[in-house]
């Protein structure tokens, strides 16, 4: 009897965390085809500043093979910044999966729905290059005064010059 009630409790388990799973996955975007190193979902940049940092990025990437990918959103959909950002990075590959060496800066700007937010995640392979204390102070002395400014590209092209 008690192993009975371990295996139904470890399967209960299992189903809520595919459940939870799946949730998180439906609420990230689909990554784009073609993929794209900016994916300006909010429409924060304009036309020229968005392919002006994509081709920096995929200048960075080709010389690198580290991967940094900027995504805008309007809406977090109920998801903190955090689990955002690393669930884009994981269901869309960014970096190598060798290296496991990709970076997601997400903005979600001030808006109806809510504050603005800001997260820099990063693959494993880059935890000793970019850790979370080095990542937080370049969102707040990098990213932040630029947002008060309402100006996202130099918030944005700023941080990824920092990485």
């Amino acid at each position: 009897m008690n192993a009975y009630r371990i295996r139904t409790a470890l399967v209960s388990i299992g189903a809520v965390l595919l459940v939870s799973l799946a949730a998180a996955s439906a609420a990230v975007p689909q990554r784009p085809e073609p993929a794209r190193f900016v994916n300006d979902f909010a429409g924060v940049f304009q036309a020229a500043q968005a392919d002006s940092l994509e081709s920096r990025l995929a200048a960075y990437s080709d010389s690198t093979s580290t991967q940094i990918v900027v995504v805008t959103v309007s809406d977090l959909e109920g998801m903190d910044a955090a689990s955002y950002a690393t669930e884009i990075g994981e269901s869309w590959g960014v970096g190598s999966s060798d290296f496991d060496n990709g970076a997601v800066i997400l903005v979600k700007p001030k808006n109806d729905n809510g504050s603005g937010e800001v997260f820099i995640a990063t693959g494993y392979g880059l935890e000793g290059a970019i850790p979370d204390a080095y990542a937080k102070r370049i969102i707040n002395e990098m990213m932040i005064p630029n947002f008060i400014k309402d100006d996202y590209f130099a918030a944005v092209t700023g941080a990824c010059d920092k990485i």
